[in-house]
């Protein structure tokens, strides 16, 4: 079984042609294990994220929507709320489990 890095939040496995994606976290060396140990990639189990990985998505979701709030542009009521959502998700959630994001108007 070969293993190909694809991008940063995924890489490949190639196993008799077939492509199979799992995800991927930064500094994670999983795949180097799944590899060595010949696990099935139905075997894989992800590691459970992080409130470093949580914040992290929320503050790229935020940053996806900066535009949003430019001066010479009104920001929707839904808007503004996805916004405060996503602001209050870690004090809103236990667990990093837990954690729902909210839909984007």
């Amino acid at each position: 079984m070969a293993l190909s890095y694809l991008n940063a939040e995924h890489s490949v496995i190639w196993d008799d042609s077939q492509r199979m994606s799992i995800p991927c976290v930064a500094g994670n060396t999983e795949f180097d294990k799944i590899e060595e140990a010949g696990t099935a990639i139905a075997d894989y189990v992800p590691p459970a994220p992080t409130w470093a990985d949580i914040r992290s998505k929320r503050d790229s979701l935020l940053a996806a929507t900066d535009w949003w709030a430019v001066s010479d542009r009104a920001m929707s009521a839904a808007e503004a709320a996805y916004r405060q959502s996503l602001r209050d998700v870690p004090q809103t959630f236990s667990s990093p489990a837990d954690v729902v994001w909210p839909t984007k108007p």
